[in-house]
Order: C-alpha cells, then structure tokens, then sequence
C-alpha cells in the first residue's frame, strides 16, 4: 500500500527548535545594545531557522535550497549597504524570506500536531513552538509595514524598531501595555488579526491536547 505524501516530517523531533526559540525570545531584547549582540542574535535565528526547516518533509534538494535562501535572507538582514534605501530594500527581502519561511514551519508543525493521536512531550513542545513562531511571523510582517509606511507604529523616543518584537509577543498575548500603537489600516488589521489568533490558537490547541489525552 502507498504511503500517503506528507507535508511535515515524522521523523524530526522538535528539542533544539523549542530550546532554540526559547533562547532567541531571551535574547532578542539585548540585540538593541550594540551591533555585536545584534548580530549574534541574527545568527542565533538562522540557525533556529534552520531547524524549522527540518521539520518540512521534502527533497533535500528542495530543502538544501530554502537553507540557501535562508543564508541569503541572514545576508540581506545584516549588510550594510551605501545607501540607507538600499539597506532598507536589502532588510525588507529578508523579512519578506523569513516570513515564508515561519509559515512554512508553522503549517508543518501545526498539521503534524493536529493528525497525533496520542500526547506525548513532542507534541506539547510542538504546540509551543508554533506559538513562539507566531510572535516571531508577526514581528516580520510588521517590520515590512514598517518600511512602506515609517510611520504605521508610534514609537516611543527611546525605543528601537526592534521594540517591534515585544510588541508582537504582548499583542499575541493580547497583554498591550499600550506604550507602542498601530497607526494606519494595515498596522491596525495585523495587530487585530495576531491578538485573534493569539487568543484562539491557546483554546484550539488545548482542546486538542485533552480530547487525545482523554481519548487514551
């Protein structure tokens, strides 16, 4: 009998992802301090992209191609061109990349979870994953809003585009502080649209969990 095509891999366990994701979320606060910390922090994400793309179930051609472009968008994050557009043009391939990328590993996890039938440890650091990811999918696509309108979020005085990335994971926890806001439709539709799945993802991911535990 034909063994069924599958988007993500069973064989791929999801440890060093969720240790990866959890120190990249400590970490992403100092990148703001100076550019060496900045730049290992760059690095830290390439790698825990890395192993998000092996949670993906395909060639390793195909796969040896997403590590490229992943290399490419690691490239484009952190060059530094002569001219502040370009820099800003290379910045905005790069997270437009690893928005693709944080989707792909996303679905992957996500369908993997949602056909288990039973709960163990990798299915719950699989669930936690995708939340982690979700926050880090929100903070590109609001650095991509960010370069086509400088002004979509007010920023306080002291604080750095980075800051996007706090203000992705409070929006996804539907936390807001209120010290940074959206400012124009499409900011204003992103923030609603992550504090939605922010709340759902939790209540949907949970339910799943008992109804296999209670199922065994």
């Amino acid at each position: 009998m034909k063994v069924p095509w599958r988007f993500y891999s069973l064989a791929t366990g999801y440890n060093k992802l969720f240790i990866g994701l959890v120190l990249l979320f400590l970490l992403a606060p100092f990148a703001s301090l100076n550019s060496s910390i900045g730049w290992l922090v760059s690095i830290f994400f390439l790698v825990t992209l890395f192993l998000g793309l092996n949670t993906l179930n395909l060639p390793n051609n195909i796969l040896f191609l997403l590590r490229v472009f992943a290399a490419l968008g690691f490239i484009a994050d952190i060059i530094v061109l002569p001219s502040d557009t370009l820099t800003a043009i290379s910045s905005l391939i790069s997270d437009c990349s690893y928005s693709l990328f944080n989707i792909l590993v996303i679905l992957a996890i996500g369908f993997r979870i949602s056909n288990e039938e039973k709960v163990d440890k990798q299915v719950i650091r699989g669930s936690i994953c995708v939340y982690l990811l979700l926050g880090v999918f929100w903070f590109s696509l609001y650095k991509i809003v960010l370069f086509f309108d400088p002004n979509a979020f007010s920023l306080p005085d002291h604080l750095e585009e980075s800051s996007l990335f706090y203000f992705s994971f409070t929006t996804l926890t539907t936390l807001g502080y209120g010290d940074i806001t959206p400012n124009n439709a499409f900011a204003m539709t992103l923030t609603n649209a992550e504090a939605l799945v922010g709340q759902m993802y939790p209540a949907i991911a949970i339910a799943k969990l008992v109804s296999l535990y209670t199922s065994e």
